[in-house]
């Protein structure tokens, strides 16, 4: 049995080495899972906890307990008399999500679509050029 915190430090070598092969992070974590059995959330979470230890602190500011009493605050004075709340700003700014989630699957269709019609022109060109090929012989 690992001593603990070894796990992580485990993981997060694994990580390293997949990710420097070429690998993104996201099909380490899925990799790592399935030949651990561990769910690729705990496996991200071991390495992201790791990574912030070792970058000496957090890799991201968090929001302090001041901030988030602040927001609840804010929140609750958002109710009206009648019972209904106002809209927050992330249910204001869902629309937004939506719209760049939409644009980034017509993006990826586009971009499916391009390598689909490059790999036929590539089938074509391998064939005229077989062609040549058998001319010159």
């Amino acid at each position: 049995m690992p001593r603990t915190g070894e796990i992580g430090e485990q993981i997060f070598d694994q990580v390293e080495k997949l990710v420097a092969d070429g690998m993104n992070r996201t099909e380490a974590f899925a990799k790592i899972s399935a030949d651990s059995g561990r769910r690729a959330g705990t496996v991200a979470a071991n390495y992201y906890r790791v990574a912030r230890k070792r970058a000496g602190g957090s890799l991201r500011p968090r929001r302090g307990a001041k901030a988030a009493t602040s927001r609840r605050a804010a929140a609750s004075a958002g109710s009206r008399a009648n019972g209904r709340r106002r809209r927050t700003t992330a249910q204001a700014g869902g629309g937004d999500i939506d719209r760049i989630a939409n644009a980034l699957v017509g993006n990826i269709e586009q971009l499916t679509n391009a390598v689909k019609a490059q790999s036929r022109e590539v089938a074509e060109l391998r064939s005229r050029l077989d062609g040549i090929r058998r001319l010159l012989d």
